[in-house]
């Protein structure tokens, strides 16, 4: 997917670029290239690419690398902060300067994968396959909140909905939880729970 934003006069277009190599012979090339652990050779699985346009004229570009669960560009995995971008690719949550793409900072949201980022007043909350998480505006966790089990839904439901003073979660086994904005429990149903106590009225 190909998201394109506009700020403050410039066009800022993210999409992922499978292409791109760390080789001089790469397709594609970038002014700047982030990625975790800059010191060490590996291959990401997920490659985000940022463009920043001014009249129609590039002028700013960066490409984002990550390991662990693999990712792709979507509507909600990227947000326009005043002048920074936030994007996540792969578990890493991922902050820049608009419209220089300067790094700012970057932090490991989730162990395996994170799906998706929201603004909830000064921060930032995450949905992650094992944890949701919020995060403040300098790259510091506040609280990570997980379940009995990943935070998926198999056939039917929502695993992540955000509410004016709650978030609703279920995870692949059913389970629901409900938590408020400081990552504490409000409610927690436990499906086997229900469905044996259900059978003990029976």
């Amino acid at each position: 997917m190909n998201i394109s934003f506009h700020h403050k006069g410039f066009r800022i277009e993210v999409f992922d670029d499978p292409l791109f190599t760390m080789t001089s012979d790469s397709p594609t090339s970038y002014d700047k290239i982030y990625q975790p652990d800059n010191n060490k050779d590996y291959s990401p699985v997920s490659q985000c690419a940022i463009n920043v346009y001014y009249d129609n004229v590039k002028i700013a570009s960066a490409i984002l690398l990550a390991v662990a669960g693999a990712t792709s560009v979507t509507s909600d995995s990227i947000l326009i902060d005043g002048d920074n971008l936030v994007a996540r690719c792969c578990n890493t949550v991922f902050c820049l300067t608009l419209p220089s793409l300067n790094f700012n900072w970057m932090i490991e949201a989730d162990w395996t994968t994170c799906f998706s980022i929201h603004k909830y007043q000064d921060s930032y909350i995450t949905h992650g396959e094992t944890s949701v998480a919020r995060i403040d505006k300098k790259g510091n966790k506040l609280w990570s909140y997980s379940g009995a089990d990943i935070f998926v839904c198999l056939v039917e439901g929502n695993p992540f909905e955000m509410h004016d003073n709650y978030i609703e979660l279920t995870d692949f086994t059913g389970n629901k939880y409900k938590i408020d904005y400081n990552g504490q429990a409000i409610k927690t149903v436990d499906v086997k729970q229900t469905k044996l106590a259900r059978g003990l009225n029976n």
